[in-house]
């Protein structure tokens, strides 16, 4: 028995990857996204809008910069809570545990793969920069359904590259990230959903609390939440309070009455 238990444990160890599979070029496990620093599809960090950067990291893990890998205060919160509570909420992972995930591992929720997680999370901390790890995260992470990575998420929401993104845009794509193909309903209707319009409303005021952007730039975005995904409104109407502002519903009703009408 110790020695089967010995011979699947080395198996493990040497299934793990190592410094090279971390570094180099590889089809991610989960979503079979090629990754591959200096290829024509991935996009370096410098290239990548510095507000998205900020706002990724303020809604995903705001101590990225200072954990290595794990934020125990998170953990011990969470447990904190869920023993009080009786309920334990799943979730808030790291950006380099989701990297860990995304890069390595299936969606299977087992003992087992929490194990592998943790272990692959501390090679990733300990092979690669947190700026390596946020590019590669950003690379591979899923924005919808069948889009994975910043450069595809830009191209297919707002036709522009990852450098162009604007605030209210970065916010839109962090709103998604904890369920994208559910958060990202709101494109396809061309309409923020009530849930949408409030948690970007939300991000862009964190943002603004935490000294992400300036007073111009949330004055700007706070306006743009306003008309998200619909035509930008006349130069005139761009101070209207947003309780003012028609929202798609609104327009439809006001022609089938104008139809009634004629």
């Amino acid at each position: 028995m110790f020695t089967l238990m010995a011979g699947a444990l080395a198996c493990l160890w040497m299934w793990l990857p190592t410094e090279k599979d971390i570094k180099g070029c590889l089809t991610t496990r989960m979503y079979q996204v090629e990754l591959c620093p200096g290829s024509k599809s991935y996009v370096p960090l410098k290239q990548i809008s510095s507000t998205l950067q900020k706002t990724i990291i303020l809604t995903e893990d705001s101590n990225f910069y200072n954990h290595s890998g794990f934020d125990w205060d998170a953990i011990e919160k969470n447990a904190r809570d869920g023993w009080e509570s009786g309920v334990f909420k799943r979730g808030g992972s790291t950006i380099t545990q989701q990297l860990a995930k995304n890069m390595f591992l299936t969606k299977d929720r087992t003992f087992v793969r929490k194990g592998l997680e943790a272990i692959i999370t501390d090679r990733i901390e300990k092979t690669l920069t947190k700026k390596e790890i946020l590019e590669r995260y950003l690379n591979v992470v899923e924005f919808g359904k069948d889009i994975y990575g910043v450069k595809a998420a830009a191209k297919y929401y707002f036709q522009k590259s990852p450098a162009e993104l604007s605030v209210v845009e970065s916010a839109f794509l962090a709103m998604v990230l904890p369920n994208p193909v559910k958060y990202s309903k709101s494109y396809y209707r061309k309409e923020l959903t009530p849930f949408a319009r409030k948690r970007l409303s939300r991000i862009v005021e964190d943002m603004y609390r935490y000294h992400r952007i300036s007073q111009e730039e949330y004055d700007v975005a706070i306006n743009q939440v306003s008309y998200f995904f619909q035509p930008e409104p006349p130069p005139e109407e761009i101070n209207v309070p947003a309780e003012e502002i028609p929202t798609l519903e609104d327009l439809e009703n006001a022609e089938m009455e104008e139809e009634v009408e004629g």
